[in-house]
């Protein structure tokens, strides 16, 4: 099975996570980024009314994938433009599984995994997973629990197929 993981990271803490996961995972690693500048304010407001933000051009074309994990931050209680501006990009998705993976600093993962699993369900993707990291315990490099089991329901989806 071969996975993609395309991360969006503000401060590092999401990206951490989706390093760690990739390393699990025997995963790709993408980095979703920002084109031009960036500053949280704008991306905050973008973020809580649902708009999209330039990016750089990464992959967006995932034919080579058989999973596609989406590691993002909250923002607003939404998804960050930047996320948003990748999912709206990819291609050849149809019959092919995602997961969700949310870094946080508060609250707002639930928000958050049901927006990408609309959008990802609506370019004919099936939902496997989803995990929920918080800030803290990244800085305190004690999240290995929730991405190990993470990891395992990814493993396992591939193998019930």
């Amino acid at each position: 099975m071969k996975i993609l993981i395309a991360c969006y990271s503000w401060k590092g803490h999401t990206r951490t996570v989706a390093q760690a996961l990739a390393k699990k995972l025997n995963a790709s690693c993408t980095d979703i980024e920002p084109q031009g500048g960036m500053s949280p304010v704008s991306g905050g407001i973008k973020a809580l009314f649902g708009m999209k933000g330039k990016i750089r051009s990464v992959g967006s074309d995932i034919k080579e994938f058989d999973h596609l994990v989406i590691a993002t931050p909250v923002w607003s209680h939404n998804i960050p433009p930047y996320t948003r501006q990748y999912l709206s990009e990819i291609t050849n998705t149809s019959g092919k599984k995602f997961s969700v993976l949310v870094e946080m600093g508060g609250s707002g993962a639930g928000r958050v995994v049901a927006i990408v699993r609309k959008m990802m369900e609506a370019k004919g993707m099936e939902f496997v997973a989803s995990a929920v990291t918080l800030e803290k315990d990244v800085d305190a490099n004690q999240f290995d629990t929730v991405l190990t089991e993470f990891a395992e329901k990814i493993q396992s989806s591939q193998k019930n197929h």
